[in-house]
């Protein structure tokens, strides 16, 4: 079985930042799993474990999915957290531009996965960047409310889509992707 989820890979610049945001955080917030440079990406659709037909049934749908829409051009934004700030259990990055495109994506990504016979997503696709988890007796918390962060880099055009394997180790998550698929100029 394959632990299988889709996402959108960061440019060099935002995963440079968004793990400069992490760091900066971690000197003031303690109890939290923060994601390593390599592993920052916008998760569209965590999928769990595939066999091999499962896979490639996803990379089939995301291809479909990736010739109805165009590249989106966004921008990072501000620190927030899922549930809400003041109850965080994730901490990320949001996006300032281009959300509305980047749900258009995730949208026609979910729908080819939907209609390739995978049960529906729980959630609605919401465009973040996932910078760590909060631990259970995490200290210094009010430092995210209160993060002012450096203007992130400029905007960017997100034009990949990646099938990945997940792969957990003790010191980690480990990504590989399985099958890229490129967007349509914006």
């Amino acid at each position: 079985m394959i632990r299988t989820f889709v996402a959108i890979p960061l440019p060099d610049a935002w995963a440079a930042y968004a793990s400069g945001a992490a760091a900066a955080l971690a000197d003031r917030v303690k109890g939290v799993s923060w994601v390593r440079q390599e592993n920052l990406h916008l998760t569209i659709r965590f999928l769990g474990d595939l066999g091999e037909s499962g896979v490639a049934r996803v990379g089939e749908a995301v291809a479909r999915a990736a010739e109805s829409v165009r590249t989106p051009v966004a921008s990072l934004g501000a620190v927030g957290a899922f549930p809400s700030l003041e109850r965080p259990r994730v901490v990320w990055i949001g996006i300032a531009e281009g959300r509305e495109a980047l749900r258009a994506v995730g949208a026609a990504v979910n729908a080819a996965i939907d209609r390739a016979g995978f049960d529906r997503a729980d959630k609605p696709f919401r465009p973040h960047v996932t910078l760590g988890r909060v631990r259970p007796g995490a200290s210094g918390l009010e430092a995210i409310r209160a993060a002012a962060l450096p203007a992130p880099p400029g905007p960017a055009a997100l034009d990949r889509i990646v099938v990945m394997k997940s792969d957990l180790h003790p010191s980690g998550a480990r990504y590989t992707a399985l099958r890229e698929v490129r967007l349509p100029p914006p």
